[in-house]
């Protein structure tokens, strides 16, 4: 699935806006099919359009490149994450999000620095060899 769909995406190693939504169309159906929750759950029209535009905007932001917008210094809004364009480049580490544990656990955590490079590599030579 991944080689079929998804890889189409992963193309993508240095992230910007429009490779959030750069999938197979495949992809793109299962990834826009989630407002169709409204149709069983009772909602307001409002929710639903917010959740198309949040599932549509999300993608766009989270690629964007950039951490977070700055307000006379402060983050305001997180946006695309260092974590995630880490996740582009290498493929092997950062699957999930960074506030959760799952990918310290599952030892596939890329904090950036040179040392979770090497790591990183030489456990992909190590699979490579078996």
């Amino acid at each position: 699935l991944y080689k079929a769909v998804h890889s189409v995406h992963h193309r993508n190693i240095n992230t910007g806006p429009w490779s959030g939504n750069s999938m197979h169309p495949f992809e793109h159906m299962i990834y826009v099919a989630s407002p169709l929750i409204h149709v069983i759950v009772p909602s307001s029209p409002l929710h639903v359009i917010y959740h198309f535009q949040f599932t549509i905007l999300a993608a766009i932001i989270t690629h964007c490149g950039y951490e977070a917008l700055l307000v006379r210094g402060k983050r305001v809004i997180e946006l695309g994450y260092f974590f995630h364009q880490l996740h582009h480049r290498f493929f092997d580490c950062n699957y999930g999000t960074d506030d959760m544990p799952w990918d310290r656990w599952f030892r596939t955590f890329h904090d950036g620095t040179d040392e979770a490079t090497q790591a990183l590599r030489e456990k992909q030579r190590r699979r490579a060899r078996s």
